[in-house]
């Protein structure tokens, strides 16, 4: 943590001799004071391990792991997917909804820049830095921008046991036109590719949500694809690596929830103060926009974010209300994600043809506030519960 805090004196110290350049550099000087801010939040936050030759050693040809289940949604899950198929190889069989929880997943949001729309969603690596410990797990995050070296290390560390979690583009894995930042387990190889448990079963993915048992070969992906779209979303959230993947091992185990509480109340209320709007920030920036903008708004055109947030708040619901039974304070919050999730519902259903006029963007603006209200209110909670 003091190592943390250094890294961001040192930044701050960096950024106002920036700051007094932009009158001459415009434009081009805040992108890269903001690049700077990314690229250390990157580095400081992810905890980057550099791939060494050590870390790909000599293995055989082929390889697959045996004993790790498959679990896959047709909701947008994709990160506590990969975790909970982790866990369960280690012996820890938890639900889902805990692993959204732990990591603090589906319990904030996050503004998409420029489009009328959010992500309800959390920073996934970070959720896996925070979550590992409650599960008795330790996690490395390895990165790279040597392609043979990566392809290596993934060859090594499936045949050491480990199943191997990437970050990837969707779009550029099944050659879709959209780009989509997502997550899958790696569970073999042979000498031209791998083989890999998606997260996410619906189209384009050739597979059927559900869970199916350890040892399932499930689908295989060449080297190049792997690689390309690993990259791809190193390059759509502009990673300063090109190649990354993340292993977890057995660790100690961390039981006070009161961080988990904390943390999870914070990526609710927002108030960041760098990069995008957070949590009820973001959902109130859009509720701004729908007004402004009114028959204009596009809004109806960001269906996935809305449909994300009606689910995931329910589940977030149905979690808080069955772990934490007769406990007020949760049980208010999990009504609280109920009201968020029918404004959404709301909103989805008054966008479905289009915004019609002036009042109609008025009503789904006020949708929108009374769900970022809700989510505030479920974050203050959280904070008071985790001092």
């Amino acid at each position: 943590m003091q190592e943390k805090r250094r890294n961001w004196k040192r930044g701050l110290g960096i950024a106002a001799g920036v700051l007094a350049l932009l009158a001459i550099c415009g434009l081009v000087g805040w992108r890269l004071l903001m690049t700077y801010f990314q690229n250390l939040y990157y580095r400081t936050e992810y905890a980057p391990l550099e791939l060494a030759v050590d870390d790909a050693g000599d293995c055989p040809a082929e390889h697959h792991l045996e004993d790790v289940p498959w679990f896959a949604t047709e909701e947008a899950y994709c990160q506590s997917n990969s975790l909970q198929m982790i866990a369960a190889q280690q012996g820890i069989e938890e639900p889902r909804g805990r692993f959204d929880f732990l990591m603090g997943f589906t319990y904030g949001s996050t503004e998409v820049p420029g489009e009328l729309t959010f992500l309800p969603y959390s920073d996934p690596e970070t959720g896996f830095v925070f979550a590992a410990p409650y599960l008795g797990l330790v996690r490395r995050y390895y990165v790279t921008d040597d392609d043979a070296l990566y392809l290596d290390a993934l060859r090594y560390y499936l045949s050491q046991g480990y199943p191997v979690r990437v970050g990837l583009d969707m779009g550029v894995l099944y050659s879709a036109e959209e780009q989509l930042p997502h997550s899958e387990i790696l569970v073999g190889y042979d000498e031209a590719g791998f083989y890999y448990y998606e997260t996410v079963c619906t189209s384009p993915a050739s597979c059927e949500p559900g869970r199916r048992p350890p040892g399932d070969e499930g689908l295989y992906v060449p080297d190049q694809r792997l690689l390309d779209a690993v990259l791809g979303q190193a390059t759509l959230v502009s990673y300063p690596w090109r190649y990354s993947f993340t292993l977890f091992g057995p660790g100690s185990l961390e039981e006070n929830l009161g961080p988990v509480w904390t943390r999870n109340g914070q990526l609710l209320v927002g108030g960041a103060q760098y990069g995008p709007r957070q949590g009820a920030d973001a959902i109130e920036a859009l509720a701004a926009r729908v007004e402004e903008r009114g028959v204009k708004t596009g809004v109806a055109a960001n269906r996935l974010g809305l449909e994300a947030a009606v689910y995931t708040r329910r589940d977030n619901a149905a979690y808080l209300r069955e772990t934490f039974a007769g406990q007020p304070d949760v049980e208010r919050a999990a009504a609280l994600f109920s009201r968020a999730a029918d404004d959404y519902q709301a909103v989805l259903d008054s966008v479905r043809d289009g915004v019609a006029d002036q009042s109609e963007a008025a009503r789904i603006a006020a949708w929108l506030r009374d769900a970022a209200a809700a989510e505030r209110e479920a974050g203050e909670i959280f904070l008071a519960r985790g001092r």
